[in-house]
C-alpha cells in the first residue's frame, strides 16, 4: 500500500526488483582466513549458499581461480571444503571472496536500463514496461507495474554460455517467486544496539520510534533476511535502556550489529510474480544470447482526496 502523491513509484520498484535480483545472482562471501597452496577448504563470512556440488572460484582485486568444486559445507564454522586443493595464495589484504559461479561464469553487473551500453558480459537488466491503474475500493485504486529483467551472454561463448544464460534465467525466477512481497521504498532503518544470537526472542535496537506493535520488520545483513513482527515494545521499567525489541518467535541465525540493519517497511506490493520467460538472441555491435523474465506486481494506492468530493443525495 502507498499513498496519493508517490512521484518516484516506477523507479522504487526497479530498485525493488534489482535488489532481489542482485542478491540471487550474486553469491559472494568475504575470506575470513589467508588461504595458501595446497589448502582444500577456505573460512568465509557466510556459508549458507554454497552447497555440495557448486562451482565456485576465489577472487581478489586482481586476479582469480576457478575448477573449484564444493564438497562440503559447515555453515555454523563459515568452512567451505573443496574436492580438488587451491593452487594460489590469497589474503585477506588482497580482499578476496568466494563466489559461485555456473559454467566458470559469473554476472558482471546488475543494471536498470538497456543493454546497449553495457561492456562486461554476462549482465542482468531491470525496464520498466508500463503502469496501468484501475479502482480498487471508493477510495483507492490498484496500481499494476510491469517490468522486464533481461539476461545477456555472449553468442561466443557457445554452449557453456547457453548453459549459464538457461541456468542464471532460473536463479532469477527463483528469486522473484520467494519474494512474493518485495521490500519498496518508502523504508525505515534502524541499527543494533547489540549482536543477536539464534534462537533470540528479544532484540535490542537504536532507536524505536518508527516501530509500532505487531509491525512487520525485516532483519537483514550482507547475507541473509529474515522477516519477523515486532509484537511487544518494552517500557521504561521492563527496560530502562529502551531498546528491547519482543519477536513473534525466534531468530534462525546470528546477526552482528556492526553489519546487520532492521528494515521498517512502510510500503507493501502484492500479487506480484514472474509470469513469463522468452529466450531468443539481440544484436549489440556482437550476437548475444538473451533471456527475458516478464514480472508484474499490484499495489493499493490511497486516493484521499476522494473525501472532498461532492457527495450524491
Amino acid at each position: 500500500m502507498q499513498f496519493w502523491g508517490n512521484n518516484m513509484a516506477m523507479e522504487e520498484i526497479l530498485d525493488s526488483v534489482r535488489r532481489v535480483v542482485s542478491k540471487w545472482v550474486n553469491t559472494t562471501s568475504r575470506v575470513q582466513q589467508n588461504v595458501t597452496v595446497g589448502d582444500t577448504s577456505v573460512c568465509v563470512k557466510n556459508a549458507s549458499r554454497f552447497s555440495y556440488g557448486d562451482a565456485v572460484m576465489l577472487k581478489n582485486n586482481t586476479v582469480y581461480e576457478t575448477g573449484l568444486v564444493v564438497d562440503s559445507v559447515e555453515n555454523q564454522t563459515g568452512i567451505v571444503t573443496f574436492t580438488t586443493p587451491v593452487q594460489n595464495n590469497w589474503t585477506l589484504a588482497e580482499n578476496t571472496v568466494l563466489i559461485k559461479t555456473i559454467y566458470e561464469q559469473f554476472v558482471q553487473g546488475v543494471y536498470i536500463g538497456g543493454p546497449e551500453v553495457i561492456s562486461h558480459f554476462p549482465a542482468v537488466t531491470v525496464n520498466g514496461i508500463s503502469r496501468s491503474s484501475e479502482w480498487l475500493t471508493l477510495e483507492s485504486t490498484k496500481e499494476r507495474y510491469e517490468i522486464e529483467i533481461g539476461v545477456y551472454v555472449k553468442a561466443s561463448t557457445h554452449e557453456d554460455g547457453y548453459r549459464f544464460l538457461l541456468n542464471i534465467t532460473d536463479e532469477i525466477q527463483s528469486g522473484l517467486k520467494r519474494n512474493l512481497v518485495p521490500l519498496v521504498n518508502d523504508y525505515n532503518i534502524i541499527s543494533l544496539a547489540q549482536d543477536i544470537a539464534a534462537d533470540d526472542t528479544v532484540i535490542y535496537v537504536n532507536n524505536r520510534d518508527t516501530l509500532t506493535f505487531n509491525r512487520r520488520i525485516l532483519i537483514e545483513d550482507e547475507y541473509e533476511s529474515q522477516e519477523h513482527w515486532a509484537t511487544y515494545l518494552f517500557n521504561a521499567t521492563e527496560d530502562p535502556t529502551g531498546t528491547a525489541v519482543q519477536l513473534e518467535r525466534g531468530v534462525c541465525w546470528a546477526f552482528d550489529a556492526d553489519d546487520t540493519s532492521i528494515i521498517v517497511p512502510n510500503r507493501f506490493v502484492f500479487n506480484s510474480w514472474p509470469a513469463n520467460i522468452q529466450y531468443g538472441t539481440i544484436h549489440k555491435g556482437e550476437l548475444l544470447k538473451a533471456a527475458t523474465i516478464k514480472w508484474f506486481a499490484e499495489e493499493e494506492e490511497m486516493q484521499w482526496f476522494r473525501r472532498e468530493e461532492m457527495k450524491l443525495r
